[in-house]
């Protein structure tokens, strides 16, 4: 992207965030860059003040979770906030960004979350870091079996995986494999990158909170509400976010897979089930 497009792009980006996207006009570049000048260095209060964000890999409670706090009068909670960052967290996970651009873009359109869950946001933890001196991390994760069935129990999932972004890249390895194998894969590098970033921020942002999906939707969440610093009056919520399922139904669980499919998870994925404790 060459340096003019990269100003437009960002600059959308920002306006986004203050709910203006649409046509630039010459006035939103100055606007913006009043804005980023005074949150930058004169509101350093409100630059360090705690922000918590809940990493994910999709599919494991992220939109739960949001609702579970706003049932509980947590103030400036989101799920996957605009500008959502799905292009930019997947190309940086690719192909790196310059940390300035991406610390600069994050610091302005986060500006006012307390709380975010975004699997958006899975490759960024470092510039989330940086971005923030108050930054804290919430790992949420979902045991890989029951998360890489449920991706398999979608209506159409080879249509699904084409057309979504982070199934196009790398990210979710060969293209040419099966939908079986490429899902594992997802779920395998998505959560390992987010581990890798988080135990590296450990000395910067302190330990993080390993928050498992059973867990949450059990209303097992007092490590939760100490963590974020909040009591809950409401434990537990109806189910959000439910998807259809493909005709033949949920997808087999794990110990009704071919003896060839379990063989392939645990070498796709077992690592990474070991560091979550789910092995």
């Amino acid at each position: 992207m060459n340096p003019v497009s990269e100003f437009a792009s960002d600059l959308q980006l920002r306006l986004a965030a203050d709910g203006h996207a649409g046509d630039v006009q010459p006035r939103d570049a100055w606007r913006t860059a009043r804005k980023r000048f005074k949150r930058r260095w004169l509101q350093p209060a409100e630059l360090a003040r705690p922000r918590f964000f809940c990493q994910n890999s999709g599919g494991c409670g992220s939109t739960y979770i949001v609702q579970l706090l706003i049932d509980n009068g947590v103030e400036r909670c989101f799920h996957e906030k605009a500008p959502d960052f799905n292009q930019l967290g997947v190309t940086h996970y690719e192909q790196p960004q310059p940390a300035t651009r991406l610390t600069s873009l994050l610091r302005y359109t986060r500006w006012d979350v307390f709380f975010e869950a975004n699997n958006r946001l899975f490759s960024v933890g470092r510039q989330l870091a940086c971005a923030f001196p108050g930054a804290r991390f919430i790992h949420l994760h979902r045991d890989g079996r029951e998360a890489v069935a449920s991706t398999m129990s979608k209506p159409n999932v080879q249509e699904y995986l084409e057309a979504n972004l982070r199934f196009q890249g790398n990210l979710a390895g060969d293209h040419a494999a099966r939908p079986l194998e490429r899902c594992c894969h997802y779920w395998d590098n998505m959560n390992g990158r987010i581990l890798d970033d988080l135990q590296s921020l450990e000395s910067q942002c302190g330990s993080h909170l390993s928050l498992r999906f059973d867990d949450l939707v059990c209303g097992r969440t007092q490590n939760l509400e100490k963590f974020i610093g909040k009591s809950f009056s409401v434990r537990q919520r109806d189910a959000v976010n439910q998807g259809r399922v493909r005709k033949g139904g949920l997808y087999p669980a794990f110990d009704q897979w071919p003896d060839a499919d379990q063989e392939l998870f645990w070498q796709i994925c077992g690592e990474t089930m070991r560091r979550l404790g789910y092995a």
